[in-house]
């Protein structure tokens, strides 16, 4: 059941981060998904929030997580590209897109998580002490 309820948080995840990053690109460049593209972008969303469950994987180091994290994501997104769009030129171009996404998005989740361990350490101190 633990594992159950990672993958839906994780998949859950996946579908805002992706739907708020799809329709953002659709709004700055004036279009409006069809609803196949609207389904084709939230299941990828979907299938790359589920892909990051490979960081709770502790068997490996996180360098391997990591670069196996982004060639599943880039791989998804290359895919999915092309299934929305129908264009290899379209998937080849957003590339650049897509890194500085993830940088951007693989930034501000260990600047999360670092912030997350910091606060419990405080109150594993804080109640220590109080022993």
């Amino acid at each position: 059941m633990k594992y159950f309820k990672k993958s839906i948080a994780y998949l859950l995840v996946g579908i805002g981060v992706g739907s708020f990053i799809s329709l953002l690109s659709f709004t700055l460049n004036h279009g409006t998904p069809t609803m196949k593209q609207f389904y084709l972008l939230m299941t990828m969303s979907a299938i790359m929030g589920l892909l990051s469950l490979i960081f709770e994987y502790d068997k490996i180091t996180f360098m391997t997580q990591l670069i196996s994290h982004f060639i599943l994501e880039m791989l998804t997104y290359g895919i999915f590209i092309w299934l929305t769009f129908g264009s290899h030129v379209i998937t080849i171009t957003n590339i650049p897109t897509f890194v500085i996404t993830y940088i951007i998005i693989f930034i501000y989740f260990r600047k999360q998580g670092h912030n997350n361990a910091r606060r419990i350490n405080q109150a594993l101190t804080q109640r220590d002490h109080k022993k």
